[in-house]
């Protein structure tokens, strides 16, 4: 009998959130990509052509589009200028616009202007200062940030096996399987003579260089001693059809490391990707699982039994 308990996904922590993906021409490692803006929003005619001139300059093409909100471009009082832009990537039409960069500046105006000629002053003084301000952010922080990376690079790590026993989970490979792992009490009543709780999970340690994303995986088979069970005097075939549930969540695991070999993770969707996956690899453990039981009548059929043992040698 196989009992599942869903486990804790405690990959999240380790993942970044959030990435985008590359659909322009792949860069040389270490070259600083190029952008452009498509758009540049909410600033008033007067200024759109300074801000044209400073943060505009359009190129036929780019690595990355981008996109220039102003959010706030008004004198707070006659000699106080505020100004506020955001500036968005964008990677698709699924996702969006994503905010990667925010600019906030104050401007003191000077001299005896009208308002025209200040505000004039002030578009150029703003656009000249975003300017700076992000060219300097996009060389220092192309290769890091994650909304602007290019390619995601997998490696599986060796399953996980620890240098030294632990008291309840007894790893996949770590040593072979015996009564003695089954150390929880038996169900009063029950009809099974002993119930395994075998699971898997992984565990991701991404890193960022040179807009690249190294995405480290370790997989985890286990099972649990506290939540395993049997009862007392049990023949060596009820231990061999529990090995099988455990093996048939090994193989599961396997299963989800293939598929993410086979395919090619994409930076805007590669968490999801491997959730989904890794969702895929869980529910045909489960039915599989189900269908074992039902096959072997829980270990009874012992023609039935060795064709699945068969199966997962």
């Amino acid at each position: 009998m196989f009992t599942t308990i869903w486990a804790k996904n405690t990959h999240k922590k380790h993942l970044i959130a959030g990435a985008f993906y590359f659909i322009f021409s792949l860069l040389a490692v270490g070259q600083i990509p190029t952008f452009r803006f498509q758009s540049i929003g909410g600033t008033p005619a007067h200024s759109l052509p300074y801000f044209q001139k400073y943060i505009g300059k359009q190129a036929s093409t780019a690595d990355f589009d981008l996109q220039m909100q102003v959010k706030e471009f008004e004198f707070k009082s006659k000699d106080l200028f505020q100004f506020h832009a955001d500036i968005f990537v964008v990677r698709d039409t699924i996702s969006g616009p994503q905010l990667l960069y925010s600019y906030k500046s104050q401007f003191k105006t000077q001299g005896y202007k009208s308002k025209a000629e200040h505000g004039e002053e002030m578009a150029k003084l703003s656009s000249q200062s975003l300017s700076e301000r992000f060219n300097a952010w996009w060389k220092n922080n192309w290769d890091r940030d994650p909304k602007l990376i290019q390619e995601v690079r997998v490696d599986f790590l060796p399953d996980y096996l620890p240098q030294k026993a632990e008291e309840d989970t007894l790893f996949y490979g770590q040593k072979t399987l015996d009564w003695g792992d089954f150390k929880s009490k038996s169900y009063p009543g029950s009809r099974f003579a002993a119930q395994i709780f075998s699971n898997f999970e992984y565990h991701a340690f991404p890193k960022i260089e040179k807009g690249i994303l190294y995405l480290p995986i370790q997989v985890k088979v286990y099972m649990l001693r506290s939540h395993s069970w049997k009862k007392e005097n049990l023949p060596d075939r009820a231990l061999e059809h529990e090995l099988t549930h455990f093996k048939i969540t090994h193989q599961a695991a396997q299963q989800f490391k293939d598929q993410i070999k086979r395919m090619k993770l994409r930076p805007l969707w590669y968490d999801s990707e491997l959730q989904w996956w890794f969702l895929d690899a869980y529910r045909w453990m489960n039915n599989t699982q189900k269908t074992y039981d039902t096959e072997t009548g829980h270990g009874i059929h012992p023609v039935e039994q060795e064709k699945w043992n068969d199966k997962f040698r």
